[in-house]
């Protein structure tokens, strides 16, 4: 009996929301831009497309999320598709963690898969200007797989910004350079 009571307290204290620290990370943006992917030990396969992303906080904790990669090279295509959501919370004014969960679906010539993938990271302020994100993750379409994400956001205004990110599922790599609107 004292185990049940003891779970059940542990899981009221973890359904109680926390308090959301005001951060000066923006959760809700529009991106676009450039990517090339790229597979392990095959150096004459290198698609490349463009990515179109997106984060949009439905309350000051809980987030939605989603990108689309479109890419080719000669008669192949191959499509990424991201959708999901997530929980957030500001460590201190500049740097949140998070975690969330995926749908993912991979559309290419011939192969056309779902699966789903989840991920947890940490976005900080390094300056006004510097974002860097890094993140850790398991994707899971076909077979399971480790990620690793880092990125960077250079902000040139209040709602612009670039960006690099580097992307890492198993064997493929994802490279992508884009433009950042925050609303």
């Amino acid at each position: 009996m004292k185990k049940v009571v003891t779970l059940l307290g542990l899981s009221l204290l973890a359904a109680t929301p926390v308090k959301a620290l005001a951060s000066d990370l923006d959760w809700q943006y529009v991106e676009g831009g450039y990517t090339q992917l790229g597979v392990d030990d095959n150096d004459e396969f290198d698609p490349d497309g463009i990515v179109v992303a997106g984060t949009y906080l439905t309350t000051p904790n809980i987030y939605v999320t989603g990108e689309y990669k479109m890419t080719e090279e000669g008669r192949f295509d191959l499509d990424m598709l991201t959708l999901g959501g997530g929980y957030r919370v500001a460590l201190n004014n500049h740097t949140d963690a998070y975690a969330g969960a995926n749908f993912e679906r991979i559309d290419s010539s011939g192969y056309d898969e779902n699966g789903y993938s989840v991920n947890a990271g940490l976005r900080t302020k390094l300056t006004p200007q510097l974002e860097l994100l890094g993140e850790v993750g398991y994707y899971d379409v076909v077979d399971g797989e480790a990620t690793v994400k880092v990125g960077a956001n250079y902000s040139l205004t209040a709602n612009w910004a670039v960006g690099a990110s580097y992307e890492s599922i198993g064997d493929l790599d994802a490279v992508a350079l884009t433009a950042r609107y925050s609303f």
